[in-house]
């Protein structure tokens, strides 16, 4: 089985406590009015990736004691449901102390088909609900009011999650990579 993503981040330290891997998914229909993520919209584009290409990945990330866990986001993650529950049965068969964490779209009241139960069941939090920039929140995880950031595992209290913040890396080959939060406007990036 396969996954598209639009990228993959080594090591996040704004995308949920700790630190932790990242992956985007690729392709969104909800279309989000100011989203801090359109390239990822286009459900064509991005890489095909292997299920488990992506669970040997985290596990060597694991084991290297990089990360504490994984964080999901997109793109829209639950436009590929059957693969992000692959992808968690695999990753939680393999290591089931790695944490994990689900940025979505859709309010928990949308997500009622058996694969999300299914995803939730592996989830340690997820923050849910559509981006509304005219309604920018500041509380931890989350862009908007109307957001909501659920804990389902007692692994995390809301007291481990940050206050918001943007991360910026480079690596190696110039790649530049910008995740987090934009803190009411803080950020513009052209």
């Amino acid at each position: 089985m396969t996954l598209r993503l639009h990228s993959l981040m080594e090591c996040s330290t704004v995308n949920g406590p700790g630190r932790r891997a990242v992956i985007w998914t690729q392709g969104c229909s909800l279309h989000c009015s100011g989203c801090w993520n359109p390239e990822t919209h286009n459900a064509l584009l991005g890489f095909q990736h292997e299920v488990l290409e992506i669970v040997e990945w985290l596990l060597n990330l694991s084991s290297d004691n990089s990360i504490e866990g994984l964080t999901i986001s997109g793109g829209e993650p639950m436009e590929q449901a059957p693969a992000i529950l692959e992808l968690l049965h695999q990753l939680k068969a393999a290591t089931p102390a790695l944490s994990v964490g689900l940025f979505s779209g859709y309010s928990e009241r949308e997500l009622h088909s058996t694969d999300w139960l299914a995803i939730r069941s592996h989830l340690d939090f997820a923050v849910l609900g559509r981006y509304n920039p005219r309604r920018p929140g500041t509380n931890a995880m989350v862009s908007s009011t109307n957001q909501t950031l659920h804990l389902y595992t007692s692994h995390y209290s809301r007291a481990d999650f940050a206050e918001q913040s943007v991360e910026i890396q480079i690596d190696d080959t110039g790649l530049t990579q910008i995740t987090g939060f934009p803190i009411l406007g803080s950020l513009f990036v052209d």
